[in-house]
């Protein structure tokens, strides 16, 4: 599971619910794998999660660009967990928000 934070809390613990946040499966691109390169894409849920988790709510376009027209980038986490273990978050990346809105913002 990809997990970003679109605000500045930064807390990936397994407690933490982030306010403004985007999740999503990874899956492998294999249009690139024959040359040797290891791509990955994700579908990512961009949501307001209140009340520190009671309720979930999508983000519309407008509400996207707002948080994220101020900031450069948004740390994300790959998280990974299984019953029994403790969860393995993966070092964060930073993805540049020019790269999400221009996603947002494509006609449909």
């Amino acid at each position: 599971m990809l997990e970003c934070a679109l605000r500045d809390d930064q807390d990936f613990s397994i407690t933490n619910r982030f306010r403004y946040s985007a999740y999503g499966v990874i899956d492998e691109d294999a249009s690139n794998k024959a040359r040797g390169r290891f791509n990955y894409v994700t579908s990512a849920f961009l949501r307001q999660t209140p009340d520190n988790g009671s309720t979930q709510d999508n983000l519309s376009v407008p509400e996207l660009n707002a948080l994220l027209s101020q900031r450069k980038s948004v740390p994300c986490k790959v998280v990974i967990t299984a019953y029994g273990y403790k969860p393995y978050y993966s070092n964060t990346m930073n993805i540049p928000t020019a790269d999400l809105l221009r996603e947002i913002n494509k006609p449909e």
